[in-house]
């Protein structure tokens, strides 16, 4: 019974550091709602990237127009929500943006996001833009130019309406990073900008190495056990 016990705490040691060292690595939550500059400045490359769920954000960026908040009045509200088989990551911007006189709002903004690396069956495959003008004037169209190319011309409605078919296409499905500009140039006022990405969840998802060496170990115990009871 010595030897069980004995075999049992090392299976239990070993598991637990393994699963200590892929923890071992500063994880930052990204904040669920927060304002634009403060992204901008804590979560500005890869290496200081923000996590939600699966996903990494960094590089998030803003050039304000000659009548645009500062990135300070720029709201921030993460996006995460799970569907069956589809879950959505994104980021909804929020502020006033309109023209004074003669001066138009142009501004852009963006972010980059890209799956956690080693996570197990996750793929980006689309992507879509939503705007909120308001109706008091014409809001002008909102082009929003992705990484892999494809470009979307947003015009008029509130809120205005999606890409071609709902969403862009990013081929098969890729792991990112994925880049996401969002350049607003018109005669209106918009109130928010929604740039949100789509991914696959596998219906049987690969256990984690930690999982496997777990049940590994179990099994293993369970061995040494029926083996003691045997000689015994």
């Amino acid at each position: 019974m010595l030897k069980v016990l004995r075999a049992v705490g090392i299976a239990f040691l070993f598991v637990v550091l393994v699963g200590s060292s892929s923890l071992s690595a500063a994880i930052v939550p990204c904040p669920t709602t927060s304002t634009l500059d403060v992204l901008i400045a804590t979560f500005n490359s890869l290496a200081n990237a923000c996590q939600s769920q699966d996903k990494l954000f960094w590089n998030f960026n803003y050039t304000p127009g000659g009548n645009s908040p500062a990135a300070s009045g720029v709201g921030a509200s993460l996006i995460f929500q799970a569907g069956t088989g589809v879950d959505i990551h994104g980021w909804n911007f929020s502020a006033t943006w309109s023209q004074a006189g003669a001066t138009l709002a142009n501004f852009s903004l963006g972010y980059a996001i890209e799956v956690v690396p080693g996570t197990a069956g996750t793929l980006i495959n689309l992507a879509d833009a939503v705007y909120a003008p308001t109706t008091v004037s014409p809001a002008g169209p909102e082009t929003v130019n992705w990484s892999n190319g494809a470009s979307t011309t947003l015009t008029n409605g509130s809120p205005g309406p999606l890409p071609a078919g709902g969403n862009i296409g990013l081929g098969a499905g890729i792991l990112g990073p994925i880049s996401v500009t969002a350049n607003f140039s018109g005669t209106g006022t918009i109130t928010q900008t929604t740039l949100r990405f789509y991914e696959t969840v596998p219906v049987n998802p690969i256990p984690e190495p930690a999982s496997i060496m777990l049940f590994g170990a179990g099994l293993s115990v369970l061995g040494l056990v029926r083996r003691r009871r045997r000689q015994s």
